[in-house]
């Protein structure tokens, strides 16, 4: 009860307290910037998912220009894709009747979750690993920017298929990313293409394409949408979703009018016009300004990056060595100003602990706190900011911490209540919730009506009132057959030479937080082992003789020192 309440005491406080807290060396405007432990930290939390202890230490050694470099090509050689053997989808021609048929897709399903739960997994391994830990944080990025849904899609082979899509150009090309998405499989099917017919234009992928991928709402016209769909018919998805082709005879040849440019546009041409437009670099440099930042770019500076990024022509590596190299990326009002996602802060949790957590913990994890992978809320992907912080998150984080150091129960972990979610007309309800056969709910069957295609955003309003129960119990069985927590913070603090309670508590905050502790939150953890210590009868200096009730006290520490609002930030 004491740790809850000290814990509660903490929390009272702003975030902006607590972010105000990091000190930073003033930077050189002529030298350039101090190449510190404060910017290194900061720079793996940006670029990656926090650091190890020993990760600093490796940072500092060289230049901060080497670091950077190193980040744009990795640390080891990349992981090989994880081999997908996806399986075949039964037709019913094959079947001599209906039961065997439906016997055999609800095989096939659960064989599709499996393959998906396994996929997950994997990419979240590649997050913990840090072997190339900017190239996932960008495929995280772009699952979010250009967002698809297995719910809507219902095909994991296609789902796979973008997100190595998204890791092959994670760092490569703009404009080669988008030429690439308006063929992708998953796209086509989660924005509705393959309903784009020349007799019948469908204006969803056209409309995302402008407002979301490319321009931001304002920069183009209704008329604009209606002839850019025309220019994307006749690209379908194969029966089985696992590709994409080409359709000439579904194609509008015609011409076309795209913002005040007469021609025959197709889906190239088209991209082209929206890459060549003024807005499009502005708004791509803001998004990546934004998320890697976590504050609003100055005019500008934005003018400035997003000038930068056509020049370089639209070649992603230029753009992140002028970022991570500029001195006014590690200013006061950037240094610990963004608030971690779900994965980032469990991920980030993981790597800081030493933890060996089984990958899928994580993903259903994050899911529980509000980032379901392959799964966003709507075209728009994930609000992210503030809006993934409540009190009911908060305290989430923190129970989630405390299970993957062994001192919550799993059951204060799993929310009871469903996710209360708009539903579609006619969506099917039967257990459909990420996570595969895990769980044993049906994340192929989602269902349901699709959106009126003039309704503004389409996919927007393509909502489902999700059970949660199912992931639920996939949780914990996760947790109970699978994860004990392997750690020793005794031995961990001892090795680091600290055994009074400012040695503890400051060693302990600077391996687990990703930015400094505040004054309160350090007074506030001070108390908490001065109390623990008294209740053992031990002087300050002495926990470490206590044997277990030593690494009891440590790990509880550990999970209020990652429940602060310090830990939320990154």
């Amino acid at each position: 009860m004491l740790h809850r309440t000290l814990l509660l005491v903490v929390l009272a406080g702003s975030f902006g307290l607590s972010r105000a807290r990091a000190q930073e060396p003033a930077p050189r405007a002529a030298s350039g910037l101090e190449w510190n432990a404060l910017h290194a930290e900061h720079l793996f939390n940006r670029a990656g998912f926090g650091a190890r202890p020993n990760e600093i230490e490796f940072a500092l050694r060289g230049s901060h220009e080497h670091f950077v470099e190193q980040l744009l090509v990795g640390f080891t050689a990349p992981a090989d894709p994880l081999f997908i053997d996806l399986p075949e989808m039964p037709q019913r021609r094959d079947f001599e009747s209906r039961d065997e048929f439906d016997r055999a897709n609800d095989r096939f399903r659960r064989e599709e979750r499996r393959v998906l739960t396994s996929f997950a997994g994997w990419w979240i391994d590649q997050m913990i690993e840090g072997k190339h830990p900017l190239q996932e944080r960008l495929v995280l990025f772009w699952h979010g920017y250009f967002t698809s849904s297995t719910r809507d899609v219902k095909r994991t082979g296609a789902m796979v298929a973008q997100n190595e899509l998204f890791r092959r150009h994670a760092l490569g090309n703009f404009a080669e990313l988008v030429h690439a998405i308006v063929r992708d499989p998953a796209m086509l099917e989660y924005l509705d293409n393959n309903q784009n017919r020349k007799d019948s234009p469908n204006e969803n992928l056209a409309r995302e394409l402008m407002e979301l991928f490319t321009l931001g709402e304002g920069h183009y016209t209704e008329q604009d949408i209606k002839e850019g769909a025309r220019a994307l018919t006749g690209w379908r998805t194969t029966d089985d979703k696992a590709g994409s082709y080409f359709q000439a005879r579904q194609h509008d040849a015609g011409e076309k009018t795209i913002l005040g440019k007469t021609a025959r546009f197709d889906a190239d041409s088209f991209v082209d016009l929206l890459l060549e437009q003024p807005e499009c670099p502005r708004w791509v440099a803001r998004k990546l300004l934004v998320h890697f930042e976590g504050v609003e770019p100055e005019p500008k500076r934005l003018e400035e990056y997003a000038k930068f990024l056509r020049a370089s022509n639209w070649e992603l590596k230029p753009f992140f060595r002028k970022l991570f190299l500029d001195p006014r990326f590690y200013a006061k009002d950037v240094l610990a100003e963004r608030i971690s996602s779900p994965v980032e802060y469990l991920v980030g949790c993981t790597r800081r602990l030493g933890l060996t957590v089984p990958p899928q913990v994580i993903w259903l994890g994050a899911g529980q706190l509000g980032q379901r992978l392959f799964d966003p809320p709507s075209v728009k992907g994930w609000d992210g900011g503030e809006a993934w912080i409540t009190t009911s998150t908060l305290l989430g984080r923190g129970n989630m911490a405390g299970m993957l150091i062994g001192v919550v129960k799993i059951e204060d972990v799993l929310r009871e209540d469903p996710l209360e979610i708009e539903p579609d007309e006619g969506a099917m309800m039967d257990g459909d919730t990420m996570g595969g056969d895990v769980m044993g709910g049906d994340v192929m069957s989602g269902g349901g009506a699709k959106p009126d295609d003039k309704e503004k955003g389409g996919k927007r309003a393509a909502k489902r009132k999700v059970d949660l129960g199912p992931e639920m119990g996939g949780l914990q069985r996760f947790t109970n057959e699978f994860y004990f927590p392997r750690i020793n913070l005794t031995a961990r603090m001892q090795r680091a030479g600290a055994t009074r309670d400012t040695q503890i508590v400051d060693q302990l905050g600077s391996e687990l937080l990703p930015v400094p502790l505040s004054e309160a939150s350090r007074a506030a953890l001070l108390e908490f082992l001065r109390i623990e210590r008294s209740g053992l009868a031990l002087e300050d200096g002495k926990l470490h003789t206590a044997g277990v009730k030593a690494e009891d006290t440590l790990r509880r520490l550990a999970h209020l020192i990652l429940s602060l609002p310090e830990a939320q930030l990154g």
